[in-house]
């Protein structure tokens, strides 16, 4: 399974922060070899003021 480099993850930022602002980044890896190391990211389901989390912030799959 991945490891990530934190056990819990957290960030407050600015109100009325740039759109397209870094907020934070998170590392994992995984101890596999080739395809079966590679880690993907992404958000949970969660919801804010009643609109998806998804509307606020987004997640680079690739990199964290």
């Amino acid at each position: 399974a991945p490891v990530f480099a934190e056990a819990r993850y957290s960030a407050r930022l600015p109100e009325n922060n740039a759109e397209g602002a870094l907020v934070l980044t998170v590392r994992a890896w995984d101890a596999d070899w080739g395809q079966n190391a590679r880690v993907r990211y992404r958000l949970g389901e969660g919801r804010v003021r009643g609109a998806p989390l998804s509307s606020y912030v987004s997640v680079q799959a690739e990199t964290g």
